[in-house]
């Protein structure tokens, strides 16, 4: 299975498996890797059937699954989860709200992220400098991840460019094109309106007050710089579009 690397900066890389046969469309799911103070964090972690692709892209920055002792899941669905039983050494985080969703020997394996007092925050117990955003939107235990290191935000399906080509065949880039395809599908979305968009809407807003360098979805292109910018631009086309 192909696959492609890219590093965005010093200590975190994205991994993009190429799929071309679970899904009637072809399209990328994106795992992340993070490397900082003895730690080897990954961001999900893929389907089962990824894991010769994601082993040979570690081995291209000199990790082992042994090594990794972090997994932090942005959701529950098996396309971002099934791999984390490679990884026999990490501990392995998740919202308990997506727990119904796994498997029950891997749910085995997953402890629930910390609760904080602010209702919408989390917190991986062992890691610092990264945030967890509830953002229930996509799957009901939902989060997105800060990094304060990389500035990097991942946001896993929360927002995601499922089966969409890679602008121009970059993983990692600016592209207006896609900015701009971004904030026209929010204000579809809110001209329909409905219970979903609410709940997407709010989940947005909660990430608005990052400074990002990177957005980083769970499949697809990972857009770089102005990224606060970007987010508050799809917020204002979610909200000045909104019907109901």
């Amino acid at each position: 299975m192909n696959y492609l690397m890219s590093r965005m900066v010093a200590g975190a890389y994205v991994i993009a498996v190429e799929d071309t046969y679970t899904w009637d469309v072809t399209s990328y799911t994106n795992l992340y890797v993070l490397q900082r103070n003895g730690q080897i964090i990954l961001i999900d972690t893929g389907l089962k059937q990824y894991q010769p692709a994601i082993v040979a892209a570690l081995a291209e920055i000199g990790v082992t699954p042994d090594q990794v002792t972090h997994i932090l899941l942005t959701h529950g669905h098996h396309d971002h989860v099934e791999g984390a039983g490679l990884f026999g050494h990490a501990k392995k985080f998740v919202h308990p709200a997506d727990l119904p969703f796994l498997a029950a020997p891997l749910a085995a394996q997953l402890v629930a992220y910390s609760p904080l007092a602010d209702e919408y925050k989390l917190s991986p117990a062992g890691i610092d400098d990264l945030e967890i955003i509830f953002v229930n939107t996509h799957s009901p235990g939902s989060v997105a991840i800060y990094d304060h290191i990389s500035r990097a935000l991942f946001v896993g399906d929360f927002f995601c460019y499922f089966g969409e080509a890679l602008p121009a065949g970059e993983l990692v880039t600016y592209s207006d094109y896609v900015r701009r395809g971004s904030c026209q599908y929010v204000a579809a979305q809110a001209a329909a309106g409905g219970a979903d968009f609410k709940q997407f809407i709010a989940g947005l807003g909660r990430l608005r007050g990052y400074q990002p360098d990177f957005f980083c979805t769970g499949h697809g292109v990972v857009l770089r710089d102005d990224i606060q910018d970007f987010i508050n631009q799809l917020w204002l086309s979610g909200t000045q579009n909104r019907r109901g």
